[in-house]
């Protein structure tokens, strides 16, 4: 009976250790990266509130742009009425204000819900891990009464 109870506290283990906690390494990857692109469309959305507040004060807006590799150049914005949109993949499109902070909100409402999402996912994978390590904690301690019987 022992050797049973053993053998399947090993089975536990073993399927904590190569399933549950890979599965959600892989789940709160998956989030972090979510999380980040959000933010990305957060700024993409302040941007172009200040884009607005300078083009409605009718002067020009100093920028700091990173080329890599430690390297910046400043430069002036002039034209308040185009921008450029990195619309994943490489590809970048040219919107006006208004339809880039729209395309962030869209984007950002698909990303909302795919964060939920994975956070659920997360929380699923969090409660097998919990009931795995309880069944092992009850089986230790049948083998511990088992052992003290004997």
């Amino acid at each position: 009976m022992t050797g049973e109870l053993a053998k399947k506290i090993q089975e536990y283990e073993a399927f904590l250790e190569d399933t549950l906690k890979r599965d959600l390494a892989e789940v709160q990857n998956i989030l972090k990266e979510k999380v980040k692109k959000h933010k990305e469309w957060e700024e993409v959305k302040q941007v172009v509130k200040t884009m607005n507040e300078f083009k409605e004060k009718d002067r020009d807006m100093v920028v700091r742009v990173g080329l890599d590799c430690g390297v910046h150049v400043t430069g002036e914005v002039t034209d308040f009425e185009r921008s450029y949109v990195n619309v994943g993949l490489g590809y970048l499109l040219e919107m006006d204000c208004d339809e880039a902070d729209k395309y962030s909100e869209i984007r950002m409402r698909g990303l909302k819900k795919d964060i939920e999402h994975y956070r659920k996912l997360a929380v699923h994978v969090k409660v097998n891990i919990k009931m795995v390590l309880l069944a092992i904690n009850e089986l230790q301690s049948l083998m511990l009464q088992n052992k003290t019987r004997g």
